[in-house]
């Protein structure tokens, strides 16, 4: 059984400000992990998923990137989506900072696991990550993926908005010459790997959302695979 979640605030620095988190450290991990939320922002789902990592072994981190408001972060996103920098990339890696200095870690050690908005910022955001997962996330543009670490990327079959990200992602790793990321599909829709509550505007907008336990297994599986074999033990 992992440790109680602690709610804390991550210090400004480096030109991002101070950031509400959900952090669990159990004893003794040498590997973290930061996750990032969807586009509803911190939810007890994704707070159940950073209580799964941990779980597992790994010190892990939420920040609540939303905490400025919804508007002000989806900007400092969007930006962030054109060059792969920016104030919502710095807030990933101050939380990284303060996830090694609490738990005895060191960058090697600490990937990036982001979910629909999330999963776009993981690919915005994931260069010079020791590994990165990002799920079910619309691909951002080219040049914002460069210097992209090792990447792990989950899509649900009957996510109807996503059905060609994919093979698109797939392209782009081969033609970046990541021959050891991976992407996987999955039978199952959108959200997929959180047990949150379908919300009405994910049912109008054909994401396909809905309860797919095999297929969620299945994907954790494979991402704490992906973890152990790049991040630094």
């Amino acid at each position: 059984m992992s440790p109680p979640g602690l709610e804390l605030t991550i210090p400004a620095a480096h030109g991002a400000p101070a950031t509400p988190a959900f952090v669990i450290l159990p004893r003794g991990a040498r590997k973290g992990v930061v996750v990032i939320h969807e586009m509803f922002g911190r939810q007890p789902e994704i707070d159940r998923a950073v209580g799964r990592l941990a779980a597992a072994g790994y010190a892990a981190i939420a920040p609540d990137l939303f905490h400025r408001g919804k508007i002000a972060c989806l900007r400092d996103v969007f930006r962030a989506m054109k060059t792969g920098d920016g104030v919502a990339a710095q807030q990933g890696r101050n939380a990284r900072a303060w996830l090694c200095e609490n738990a005895g870690l060191v960058p090697e050690q600490v990937g990036l696991i982001g979910f629909c908005f999330g999963g776009g910022f993981a690919l915005t955001a994931g260069a010079g990550w020791a590994a990165v997962s990002a799920n079910y996330a619309h691909l951002p543009r080219p040049e914002a993926m460069r210097d992209l670490g090792p990447l792990i990327a989950c899509y649900g079959s009957r996510d109807r908005t996503l059905s060609n990200a994919p093979a698109e992602l797939r392209e782009r790793l081969s033609t970046m010459g990541h021959a050891e990321s991976e992407v996987h599909v999955f039978d199952a829709g959108h959200s997929f790997l959180t047990d949150g509550k379908v919300r009405l505007i994910t049912k109008l907008m054909r994401f396909g959302t809905g309860n797919y336990p095999a297929a969620r297994e299945d994907a954790w599986s494979k991402i704490f695979a992906f973890f152990d074999r790049h991040l630094q033990a």
